[in-house]
């Protein structure tokens, strides 16, 4: 059977021990990256929890996800991700990012990978958060999205909520066009939520997806908070409870930056 990019079999442990280690110290040494909380992570298979920023770089999700890798952790770590990176990048960079733990945003994959003793990373805002504008850049925005609740639950995993601020100013993005994507029926065709306005290098002002861009030096700071059980109780509850601790990371962690690029 062929495997292919985004499939759970893609995952390629010895490309991830090659490779994330020289990736890693290029993100931490450009974003003068902060990582926080590790002694927080479960020995077992969790759900780690995300907010994500920088539109189509999504650079802390980068950042954490090769923080993990090269901790020398366990267990294994797969994250799910939006069908354009298997669908629409250039079939090596795709395959590279299968083999560093990419997988499609599938239900049944996720449950599969907690299955077979992965840990599983998500970011239930999706395009509404990776894609809000700039002046939202410190609100924790899942659009309602609670399917991680459940996916927890079903597996008998914790939740780990995973915050982080600073990438949403590897570029501006100025409006983050939900409205446009509803009107011209993007969900339905490409799984599109948003259609940004941004401005970044070397582009200046594009409306729609980016082809990449030329990250800002921005101070990227992330931190792992403690597991949440996701048994027993009302779904709503604990995803407000999820939220809630996950805001007020992020309040703590912006008061202490002063200008973007700078502090």
């Amino acid at each position: 059977m062929e495997v292919r990019p985004g499939d759970l079999a893609a995952c390629d442990p010895e490309f991830q021990r090659r490779h994330a280690g020289w990736i890693m110290r290029a993100l931490r040494t450009w974003f003068r990256a902060d990582i926080q909380g590790m002694e927080n992570l479960p020995e077992g298979p969790f759900v780690g929890v995300g907010n994500h920023s920088g539109a189509v770089l999504i650079p802390d999700t980068l950042l954490w996800v090769g923080t993990y890798h090269t901790s020398g952790r366990k267990p294994p770590m797969v994250t799910l991700a939006h069908d354009g990176m298997f669908d629409a990048y250039p079939r090596r960079l795709a395959s590279a990012l299968a083999k560093l733990g990419a997988v499609r945003a599938r239900r049944e994959i996720a449950a599969e990978a907690l299955r077979r003793g992965f840990a599983v990373q998500v970011y239930p805002g999706g395009d509404h958060d990776a894609c809000r504008s700039f002046f939202r850049r410190n609100e924790i925005v899942f659009a309602g999205r609670k399917g991680y609740v459940e996916l927890a639950r079903e597996a008998g995993v914790p939740i780990v909520p995973v915050v982080s601020v600073g990438a949403h100013e590897a570029l501006v993005v100025l409006w983050d066009g939900v409205s446009l994507a509803e009107r011209l029926g993007l969900d339905r065709r490409f799984r599109l939520k948003a259609f940004p306005l941004s401005w970044s290098l070397p582009w200046g002002l594009w409306l729609g997806p980016l082809p990449g861009y030329v990250p800002l030096p921005a101070k990227i700071s992330v931190r792992v908070l403690p597991p949440i059980s996701a048994a027993g109780g009302d779904i709503d509850a604990i995803d407000a409870r999820v939220r809630s601790s996950m805001q007020r990371t992020v309040d703590e962690l912006a008061r202490g930056r002063r200008f973007p690029w700078i502090g």
